[in-house]
């Protein structure tokens, strides 16, 4: 299955590719949520291939996140 087969079974979720791009999923939004700027944000979740769509919704609620999963 590719990430992509999987992010269509579950939109609501955000599929990464390994436990480390988990972790630095979950570090990109803590440190928002402490104040962070909304540009290292997207440019941290971006990077980690996270689409627009779901960059976007992260990025609207400070301290909230999209579960996420990867496929490791």
């Amino acid at each position: 299955m590719t990430i992509q087969t999987i992010r269509a079974g579950y939109p609501d979720f955000v599929v990464l590719r390994s436990l480390d791009d988990l972790d630095a999923y979950e570090d990109a939004v803590d440190a928002f949520a402490r104040g962070g700027g909304q540009r290292e944000l997207m440019a941290a979740l971006f990077a980690l291939g996270i689409p627009a769509s779901q960059v976007r919704a992260v990025a609207a609620y400070p301290g909230c996140c999209l579960p996420g999963m990867c496929v490791e």
